[in-house]
């Protein structure tokens, strides 16, 4: 008898304990929209299927997901100031790097990229969404840099924006 009084109290904790534990309801920005309005605000209504609205918010991995040192970024096509472009085996790699830590020191939160494309040395700046935020910095960077002004261009390339 005195078991079975412990066992029952033991399940009514643990079910108590799973109701209190249980988390809040998740809100979405579509609860947020058909809220009752306040005085002077309109009503929003949409109308969609649960799949849709389960989808929102939630992070889906593809091919142009990217997961550097525990920071998401997208892949999508943007612009990158080339900076520097020199095919002297003996000269342009070191020039290169000498460029990027200039620019680091100036710019620290801009990407900076060293790649070699034989039989090209070249250093690539910046992930932009338009080519007008790419023509701003480019016209800084001819400031900065005036003996290389002229080498300094925008392409479109693959850029790297950040998630998280």
């Amino acid at each position: 008898m005195k078991q079975r009084f412990i066992y029952t109290l033991i399940i009514i904790a643990v079910v108590l304990g799973e109701k209190s534990f249980a988390q809040a309801p998740q809100f979405s920005i579509f609860d947020s929209f058909e809220r009752a309005p306040k005085p002077g605000e309109g009503k929003v209504k949409i109308h969609q299927s649960n799949d849709l609205k389960m989808l929102v918010g939630t992070r889906i991995d593809s091919d142009n997901i990217d997961v550097i040192n525990n920071r998401t970024y997208l892949i999508t096509r943007g612009y990158r100031i080339n900076v520097y472009s020199g095919n002297n085996q003996r000269k342009s790699k070191d020039e290169a790097f000498s460029i990027q830590s200039k620019i680091r020191e100036l710019y620290p939160d801009m990407t900076t990229d060293v790649t070699y494309y034989a039989p090209f040395w070249k250093l690539l700046v910046g992930n932009f969404r338009s080519f007008e935020e790419a023509s701003l910095m480019q016209r800084v960077l001819r400031e900065k840099f005036p003996k290389i002004k002229n080498e300094i261009y925008i392409i479109e390339d693959d850029i790297r924006l950040l998630l998280d």
